[in-house]
């Protein structure tokens, strides 16, 4: 994968637990890359556990990269 899309809505979702920002990590699914994303506090610690979201879904480009571009072309 040369891209990950995460929409508007998985963004919102990660701050509107209480977080300053998002971390992301790479991971595998099955073999396959993929990338993590997970709300962080103020003092940058990963927000996890009960009532927190992990976003694991975003979509993969190419193909679906937008259009073509310096930086996925």
């Amino acid at each position: 994968m040369q891209s990950y899309f995460l929409g508007r809505k998985i963004i919102e979702t990660l701050l509107g637990q209480g977080g300053m920002g998002i971390r992301i990590y790479y991971g595998l699914d099955s073999g396959v890359p993929q990338l993590l994303a997970v709300g962080a506090d103020a003092n940058e610690n990963d927000q996890l556990g009960d009532g927190f979201i992990i976003a694991d879904e975003g979509v993969g480009g190419p193909p679906r990269s937008g259009q073509s571009n310096f930086l996925n072309s």
